[in-house]
Order: structure tokens, then sequence, then C-alpha cells
């Protein structure tokens, strides 16, 4: 499954939606507390957290100390085995573990060779054992998983259904600490219009904080590998990037998240694009439960399949206390293990996870009232239609005015649509207000026949609904494809142009499928009424 876009390679999962409760003893962030502000409720890890020690866990025994390589479908993309050594405990954080490249107070990974990539997996797979997270010999890492998600992991041998392949205690996991989002409330305003929780806030700011104090910081291995994410949507993008999407209520949600990351960037008293990345990051990766939101060190560098190999099970409050993910079949060596982020259209996997899915089987098609009521209202104006008497038109007009009223950004907030068209199961499902609106502007008046009892009526009706729901786009699909194909567009110029393609492929489809219903139909009763 190909999947366009990403965040920093391996674009990790939004899991769940989880609580604001926090359970003491996990392992939580450093709070920097700027001037002016009160410290939060913990502000440092636990040290019990940070002290390395040997632990049970599954390690390579000799036979696997040596690299192993697996070809993954038709990229033939190596798949290296997470460890090159049997050592258990975690290395020291002393040696150089790459360069940082500053700005202000917000350090920048330099980009790594495949090599130092796989170096960083091993030092992140070592640190987590270190501190109790299982993680089975058969996973390895590779920089093309075959399914269009690039660097992520896949089997070095293979792994049969119902195997844990890793087992991550919430001792090795990113949370905010206890009471952050309490101390959000202040912008709570701001939060809310983009939709965005403030434990998700909170997490980003444990982020952000973490990352500005580069190899200090005790989450190193994991902020190290992760790197910087792609500067694309959600989070990164620049002016103008916004109207290629051609939708309006994308361009809503992702302008109030970003006026949302201003608001946290100033309360906090950090730079803007250093909270920008974390929330990039936090809205691609983090995963929550009934016990909150968390990042998951090498968890979340699994890439996103809808036929995936892998689920993830949840920590038990009065439980298992680790994420654990286990094997849903038997994987082959060579293939990816992954798992289903969520059950999502392409609009909200690019304004949460920042890529989307081409054949979606989700994808909907989200407008603004007033797109619809415009390029319906044009269709009115047109024949047959157009014949209706002045009285019939002016009260078509209001009714369609009425059905099709704009909503109340100040009330409903930004980002508000309402649905079209989309996929559904092996079909297509249709708005039926839209449907029967646009049988209304084939109309000429109240007492006349339904347009599918004359003669011609149902082209006409076809043909309404055509020129009516391909007038929602401000471009046609030929021209999309043109634009696709120049060179040196932004991964945003990309990423929007697919975007605009997947949904018009979705409307394509639509129209025919249902242009070979209304066909099918008027053939059956012709042959009933024959009968």
């Amino acid at each position: 499954m190909l999947v366009v876009g990403g965040s920093g390679g391996g674009a990790g999962p939004c899991i769940g939606h989880g609580s604001s409760s926090n359970i003491g003893g996990l392992a939580t962030a450093t709070f920097l507390v700027p001037s002016g502000h009160p410290p939060p409720g913990r502000a440092s890890i636990p040290s019990a957290t940070l002290t390395p020690a040997v632990v049970s866990c599954s390690t390579p025994d000799a036979s696997d100390a040596s690299t192993r390589l697996a070809a993954t479908g038709a990229s033939a993309a190596a798949v290296a085995a997470l460890f090159g050594t049997t050592a258990v405990a975690a290395r020291s954080h002393g040696r150089d573990h790459g360069r940082w490249k500053r700005t202000g107070r917000t350090p920048r990974l330099a980009r790594t060779s495949a090599e130092d990539s796989l170096q960083a997996f091993q030092d992140l797979g070592e640190w987590l054992i270190a501190r109790g997270a299982t993680i089975s010999p058969a996973v390895g890492v590779t920089q093309d998983d075959a399914t269009g998600g690039g660097r992520g992991c896949a089997a070095a041998d293979n792994i049969r259904e119902g195997e844990v392949i890793l087992d991550l205690p919430l001792a090795c996991c990113l949370a905010a600490p206890p009471g952050a989002e309490v101390m959000l409330r202040p912008i709570g305003t701001a939060l809310e219009a983009a939709g965005l929780v403030a434990d998700d806030a909170a997490l980003t700011i444990a982020l952000a904080e973490e990352r500005s104090l580069g190899e200090s910081s005790p989450w190193w291995p994991y902020i190290r590998l992760v790197g910087e994410p792609a500067q694309t949507f959600p989070c990164l993008y620049a002016e103008g990037d916004l109207e290629e999407l051609q939708s309006q209520p994308l361009e809503e949600s992702l302008l109030a998240l970003r006026q949302a990351v201003e608001a946290i960037a100033s309360f906090r008293g950090l730079p803007i694009f250093s909270v920008a990345a974390a929330l990039q990051l936090v809205r691609s990766r983090r995963f929550g439960c009934e016990m909150g939101r968390f990042m998951l060190p090498l968890g979340d560098m699994l890439n996103h399949s809808f036929q995936p190999t892998c689920v993830w099970e949840k920590p038990v409050l009065e439980g298992r206390q680790s994420w654990r993910l286990v094997a849903v079949r038997d994987i082959q060596q060579g293939e990816p293990i992954n798992f289903c982020y969520c059950s999502d259209p392409n609009h909200l996997l690019l304004s949460t996870n920042g890529f989307i899915v081409p054949k979606n089987p989700f994808s909907r098609i989200m407008v603004k009232p007033k797109d619809i009521r415009h390029s319906l209202l044009a269709v009115c104006e047109e024949e047959p239609g157009a014949s209706a008497s002045a009285d019939f038109v002016r009260w078509r007009k209001e009714e369609i005015e009425r059905a099709l009223a704009d909503f109340d950004v100040e009330e409903d907030g930004p980002g508000v649509s309402m649905f079209l068209v989309g996929r559904k199961g092996a079909g297509t499902q249709w708005n039926p207000l839209w449907l029967n609106l646009c049988g209304m502007a084939i109309a000429k008046d109240a007492q006349g026949p339904h347009w599918s009892q004359r003669t011609g009526g149902c082209e006409e009706y076809l043909s309404a609904l055509e020129r009516a729901s391909w007038g929602v786009f401000r471009t046609t699909q030929e021209e999309d494809g043109k634009a696709a194909k120049v060179s040196g567009l932004t991964e945003n110029q990309q990423l929007a142009l697919q975007f605009r393609l997947e949904q018009k492929e979705v409307m394509a489809e639509a129209l025919s499928s249902f242009r070979q219903q209304i066909k099918a139909a008027a053939t059956q009763a012709t042959l009933a009424g024959k009968a």
C-alpha cells in the first residue's frame, strides 16, 4: 500500500484518545520551566528509569550476532537484524552520536547515512532492553519496507502468528508530567479551536523541550533515531501551501493548528519551529489509552497498512503495564512489520499524520455548503431547469439556500464541513440530500412528473449530478495530472496534488457507479412495464 508523505521517515501512529489521568511511576519527560511559569507536577524523570540495568529480555543468541539480509518485496530493500551483538546493557551516552545543527535553542539533526541509521536503531534497541523492554530477535530494519512508507521495520526471520514482537513497559515510553494539561488551561481556547486536546499539547511541550537538550537528554537514543519531521502538513508548511489543497475545511483546520502552535510557543517561551516540529511528531506518532498519551520508542517507527501484519495490545490499568505488539498472522522473512494506525479517510490522515493513502477505502469528500450551493445554482441556470417559471425558480433557489446554509464558524468552529460522497465497503455512498437537490435543479415546476418518469429524464438527472458534483473542484483531473509531472515541486505541493487527485478519483468512481445503478434500474423498470 503506497503511502504518500510521512513524518521523518517511518511515520508512526496516532492511536486512541486516552484520558488525562497520569499513573505514578511512569517515565515522563523533563519540563523546562521558563521564568514566569510555575513548575508542573513533575519536573524530572524518576531516577529509577534512568539507571541502566541488565534485565530479563529476549536477545539474539550467538547464532544471531551477524547482520542478516532479506529481500523486501519488489523493492528488494535490505533488512538488517536490529542487533549486531549480544550485548544487553545500555551503552554509554558519552560517545559521539552524530552532529547537531543548532538554530537558536532548537537543535536539528544532520542527515545520516543508512549505516548511521542502522546504528541508531541498534543503540535504541539496547537502550530499551536495558529498561525492561522485550524485542524479538526477528525484528529488522529497512530503508524501504515495500509499502511506500520508507524507513521502517521488517522481519529479519520468520515470525509466527500470535508471537509477541515488542513489549514496551510504560517506563520506556515518553509522557508528559502529571498535571501538565492543567497548566495549559490559559490557552485552552486556542487548543479547542484547533481540535487539539490538552494531553497532546502537554506531550508536545515535553518532546520539544527534550529535543532542545540534544545529547544531554536521557531520551537521546530515541530523539536521535526519530530525527527531524518531514517539512509537510499538518504543522510545517509555507505561505500558499494551504491553497494547493483546494479544500477549505482542511485549510481552516490547519490554520487553526498553526495558531495553536503559536499559542503554545508563546506560553512556554519556546521557538515556534521547535513546537511545530514536536507537534508534527506527536500527531503522527503518539499512542493513547485510558492511562494517557505516550511516545513509543521503536514502536512508532512501524509503518501503516490497512492489511497489517501486527496489532498493538494496550496497557491495562489494573494489569499489564506495557504496550505489546503481536503478529496477527505468520510473517515471512523480509515482510514488513506494520499495523493499522486507524480507519480514517485521507483528509483526516493528512491533517493528523501528514500522509495520504491512495485507494484509501475510507476516503470521502468533505465540502463547505457554499461550494456545492454555488455549483448547484449554476446548474439550475442551464436547461432543463432554466425553463421553469419565475416563481418556481425563486422558490427553488430559496430551498437550495436553506438546505445548504453556511455553518456558523463562531459556533461550530473552523474546519466544520458536510459529507458529499465517499467510499464505503466495496462501493460508494452519496449524501441523499445532494442527490435530491440535483433532481430539484432540473425540475420545471413542483407538479410535474419526477425525472425518472419522463422521457430522457434519467440522462438529464445524471448530467446535472455530474456537472454539479465536478463543480466543487477548482481544477480538473487532467490539469492536476499535468501539474504533478512538473519538476521542482515542494513536498507539500506534491502531497497536495496527490490529495486532490485522490479526491477526484473518488468522485469519478462514485459518479460512474451511480450512473450504472440508475441505468440498470431504468432498464429493469422498462422491462417490468412490458411484461
